[in-house]
């Protein structure tokens, strides 16, 4: 038996407990719902994005872009106007946004190293997104410095800053004691309302105390966005911050709502079991305290400071006021529904407990008459809400997917959602076989594309196909250096013929003085001298097509006479180096989605590669392929060439061969949609694996990517690989 000094006791003790447990709910609520847009990196990354479509945020960050552009060629100062244009139509793009929220992302990375003492964002490829959108200007185009980036930070003597990265790092060790203090919270609640012997007035109160503390969470943002901008020293910084608060904050407004309804829930069912009047005499009681002073100097004190408080947030916050008092307005009808709902519920129980005959009879006897059954279902029902609630509670604590997720980095891959979930071994890539050979170049000779690599990826070509040979430049022409390649001429002449070698060697003769430039790998077709572009300025416009396009895949093979170093050093300079594909090229590989969002999304083989490097693998140590010599399309078969049948990858190549120049008039014909679709469909039958590569020459002839989305199940009846 309790003693009458321990049941003074709980009885005092109650009102605190419940207060506390509130307020814990509350502060473990705000935690947790930090401890996911806060302190994850991807969805921290992902509303830092989502903030650039505030006003606010897009108008500085538009002039901070115009000002990096003019700060590197400060010629360009007269279209500072224009560029700040410019730079709000990029901010919209979905390409920036991805390129925003993962330098967002490496910032938030290196904030939460020890080790760092500057908050920093560096956006190194602005210069594609800002050439690209005034490209109908072509002359404004070629004045944007093609390596210019965008970096900007506080520095680390700011006093704000490091009270920012402090408490962030704080907040970030702490982050896993969201789920203790909303325990905590439960249980000082729990027992603030069992221990009292009035019951039902307790719930009444600590329902009241919940409602309370959701209040406060409720206008917390609004007013520490207040307090936050007060201190920023630099007035063209007060409304971008204000901007990125919002965009952090607004969905903490849904917690606290959902932590408000809890507990006008639990004050309901409490009041249902007393009097209209005894409800309305406690709304008008607190109405009175507000207004008038109180007997003790404690309570005076309370009072002031709420009616401070509500002063200020109606003066500095009128439509958050508002919109407060709409919720509170809403918040006391729902309590009156519910309220009534729970007068209804218990009768209803009763008389269908009435109804059901002999089998509660001697239940019903038992009861001391009408109102302790009415008693008993009511003190059931309650308890079963309260169970509930706090269940329910619990299951928001553990299920990840009731926190704020971070949204995908685009909703296609390689232009169709479907293709996301695929395995790369899954996926059909329409292919250029000599991508770099076009006629699109006024000089190059015997193309085998009517565009080159670069427009070609615009046009829909996701794998490319490419030699890749040393040269060194001799006035506008360009000298293939033979002595460093050693590559004999009967294999030459296999692969161009012996007309294009003749016509390359007269090129060569009259190709005399010194070189005005040094060796370096180009893209050429066999000899230089036929046709050449530098293998880095052609990888930079791949580059720039991946910064634009950020959902795209893309798969190299490199017909390589060059040493490894020295593809690796042109992948590095142009910048595409860190798009390149790092991981294994045994299966399981994987899926294009995982590709996109650890943005290396470019898979690179090359056929004679000599040593191994982490991201430039064995062409036919991984693909298995058809013949490439067919000279009429009744030769085209599905036979195994290099890479024998053990390869997980298969590339058909699908061209016929003419010597020394390639015929569009055959393209006509084999990339005809119904002629290439069976070929692949036979030797996707007879090999028994997925076409992942569709090689062909002049690729905008004919129906190659047509053809290849069939074969994917997008846009035609094939079966999905």
């Amino acid at each position: 038996m309790v003693s009458p000094r321990a049941e003074r006791f709980w009885e005092r003790a109650a009102a605190p407990l419940r207060v506390l447990g509130a307020i814990l709910l509350g502060a473990g609520a705000i935690h947790l719902y930090a401890s996911r847009l806060v302190f994850d990196a991807p969805t921290f990354s992902a509303r830092a994005a989502s903030s650039l479509g505030d006003p606010r945020v897009a108008g500085f960050a538009a002039e901070k872009i115009a000002d990096q552009v003019i700060a590197q060629k400060r010629d360009l100062m007269a279209f500072r106007p224009v560029l700040i244009g410019t730079a709000r139509a990029i901010l919209g793009s979905e390409g920036f946004r991805i390129a925003f929220r993962r330098a967002a992302e490496r910032a938030h990375q290196a904030v939460f190293s020890e080790a760092v003492q500057r908050v920093a964002l560096s956006l190194p490829d602005i210069g594609v997104f800002v050439r690209a959108a005034v490209a109908h200007d072509p002359a404004l185009a070629a004045k944007i410095p093609a390596s210019l980036g965008v970096a900007g930070g506080v520095p680390p003597g700011d006093r704000l800053a490091k009270g920012v990265l402090l408490v962030a790092r704080l907040g970030h060790r702490w982050r896993r004691n969201a789920a203790l203090e909303l325990g905590i919270g439960s249980l000082l609640m729990a027992l603030g309302i069992a221990v009292p012997r009035d019951r039902r007035q307790a719930l009444l109160r600590g329902g009241a105390a919940l409602a309370t503390v959701a209040v406060v969470v409720l206008f917390l943002p609004p007013l520490a966005r207040t307090a936050i901008v007060a201190f920023i020293p630099h007035p063209e910084l007060r409304p971008v911050v204000a901007g990125v608060f919002d965009a952090f904050t607004a969905g903490l407004r849904w917690w606290a709502l959902a932590l408000g309804g809890m507990g006008v829930v639990l004050a309901a069912a409490a009041s249902s079991a007393v009097s209209e009047a005894e409800v309305e005499d406690f709304a008008r009681r607190t109405w009175v305290r507000l207004r008038q002073p109180t007997p003790r100097w404690q309570g005076e004190i309370v009072r002031a400071a709420v009616l401070t408080v509500v002063g200020l947030l109606a003066a500095f916050q009128p439509v958050a006021t508002l919109q407060g008092l709409t919720i509170v307005a809403g918040a006391l009808l729902a309590f009156e529904g519910l309220r009534r709902l729970f007068l209804l519920v218990p009768p209803r129980i009763e008389e269908a407990a009435r109804q059901a005959g002999a089998a509660l009879a001697e239940a019903r006897e038992k009861a001391v008459g009408r109102g302790a059954a009415r008693t008993v279902l009511h003190h059931s029902l309650v308890g079963v809400l309260v169970v509930g609630l706090i269940a329910g509670a619990v299951f928001l604590v553990r299920n990840p997917d009731a926190l704020p997720k971070a949204p995908a980095l685009t909703d296609a891959c390689n232009g169709d959602p479907s293709l996301c979930d695929r395995r790369l071994d899954q996926v059909v890539f329409a292919g250029a076989h000599n991508s770099m050979s076009a006629a699109e170049f006024p000089h190059w000779m015997f193309p085998n594309q009517e565009l080159g690599s670069v427009s070609l990826l615009g046009h829909g070509i996701r794998a490319l196909l490419f030699d890749v040979h040393y040269g060194q430049p001799v006035g506008e022409e360009v000298k293939t250096d033979l002595d460093a390649e050693k590559i004999s001429r009967d294999k030459m002449e296999q692969a161009v013929g012996a007309e294009a070698i003749a016509a390359a060697m007269r090129v060569r003769d009259r190709l005399t003085g010194q070189p005005t430039g040094p060796r370096a790998p180009y893209l050429c077709h066999g000899f230089c001298e036929l046709g050449a572009a530098p293998l880095q300025t052609v990888l930079e416009g791949v580059r720039d097509f991946l910064v634009q396009n950020p959902g795209e895949v893309l798969v190299f093979v490199i017909e390589d006479y060059v040493t490894p170093e020295e593809v690796m050093a042109a992948f590095k300079a142009s910048g595409l180096e860190r798009f390149v594909y790092r991981g294994s090229v045994a299966p399981p590989f994987p899926t294009l989605r995982q590709l996109i969002d650890s943005d290396q999304r470019v898979v690179v083989f090359g056929e004679n590669l000599k040593k191994d490097v982490d991201w430039y693998h064995q062409a036919f140590a991984t693909f298995q392929e058809t013949p490439y010599r067919f000279r009429t399309p009744e030769e085209f078969s599905c036979q195994v060439n290099r890479g024998g049948t053990a390869g997980p990858l298969f590339q058909i190549n699908h061209w016929i061969e003419t010597v020394p120049a390639p015929k569009p008039s055959n393209a006509v014909i084999v990339n005809a949609h119904d002629f290439l679709l069976a070929r692949a469909r036979r030797c996707q039958k007879e090999r028994g694996k997925v076409p992942n590569i569709l090689a062909v020459d002049f690729a905008m002839t004919g129906d190659v990517l047509a053809v290849a989305a069939e074969l994917n199940g997008i846009g035609g009846p094939a079966s999905r690989p």
